[in-house]
């Protein structure tokens, strides 16, 4: 009994909730109508990049203060507006539920509150992001699909059951998941170039080696109709790491030459250091009259939770 008294308890906390890329906003009805709610919305439910249609980067959920207790604290991301303080604007992690991020924002007036809710926003959006990736993964991580067909390429990867190998040739793999009114995939493809060649890589480079695999690799409806990147918008490019490995991330829309099809991409070459190797990942979404950036965020958890063995 005495061992056991001088044991730290710890604090249950619960799994927290919440539909992905959602936060929940904390704060007064007449400040959401207002100014301190726009403010919210024109950095948190900004464009969404890469998609054909418009659609919000994340999805906001108001909750007035007399709401914020029980179930109403266990939202995975939430943004708190203190009136009651002034601190400027701070982070935690797991305080309700786990995991979870809340960004509380504490300022005397609504001038300053809107000066911490921008200054604040580029910190928070990438930890939510992040945790977004994680939410997903450990979703899919319930029911996985065994065989992904790429074992020759030495390469797993957390992508879910419902995927099945669409197309397997050398070097390359196609999988691809059923939707409601279309399909979401995924390609991987060893491009078996240096290197060396990842520092000379730009988005016209990107561009012409899309639409070249697309040629080559992703028939459209119609005969001699094919995969190529939209031609009116150019796609977004940045640089990332996957799994500890440098690429170049591209993100946009595509079309079929020769068909009506299109939708969004996510693209990564990766510098596979490993194998001495440039890697291609690419996952898009043909989904006509359907909201995509869901569909792409779980794109982007798979393709992120690669792992490259050596060939």
């Amino acid at each position: 009994m005495v061992v056991s008294c001088d044991k730290e308890v710890k604090k249950f906390k619960p799994q927290s909730s919440g539909r992905i890329n959602s936060i929940s906003v904390i704060v007064d009805k007449a400040s959401w109508e207002g100014k301190i709610g726009d403010a919210i919305r024109n950095k948190y439910a900004s464009e969404f990049k890469g998609l054909p249609q418009i659609e919000e980067e994340f999805t906001l959920n108001f909750l007035p203060y007399e709401a914020f207790s029980g179930f109403g604290r266990n939202s995975r991301n939430i943004i708190y507006i203190n009136k009651n303080k002034e601190f400027g604007s701070r982070v935690f992690e797991n305080k309700y539920a786990k995991p979870q991020f809340i960004l509380e924002i504490s300022a005397a007036n609504e001038t300053k509150t809107i000066e911490y809710i921008k200054f604040s926003h580029e910190k928070f959006s990438k930890k939510v992001q992040d945790g977004e990736i994680f939410e997903n993964q450990r979703r899919i991580s319930k029911s996985l699909l065994k065989d992904t067909g790429l074992d020759s390429l030495n390469i797993s990867v957390k992508i879910p059951s419902a995927y099945s190998v669409f197309k397997n040739e050398p070097e390359t793999v196609w999988l691809q998941k059923p939707l409601k009114n279309g399909t979401s995939n995924l390609i991987i493809k060893d491009l078996k170039s240096s290197v060396s060649d990842f520092e000379k890589i730009n988005l016209n480079d990107v561009v012409s080696l899309r639409d070249s695999i697309g040629k080559e690799f992703i028939p459209g409806r119609v005969e001699n109709s094919y995969m190529i990147t939209e031609k009116e918008y150019l796609p977004y490019i940045s640089y990332q790491t996957v799994n500890g490995f440098e690429a170049i991330e591209t993100r946009g829309t595509w079309e079929v030459k020769g068909d009506y099809m299109g939708g969004p991409f996510i693209n990564y070459i990766i510098k596979d250091t490993l194998n001495n190797s440039l890697l291609y990942v690419e996952g898009f979404v043909f989904s006509p009259s359907q909201r995509k950036r869901d569909k792409m965020i779980e794109l982007e958890a798979v393709i992120k939770s690669m792992v490259i063995g050596k060939r």
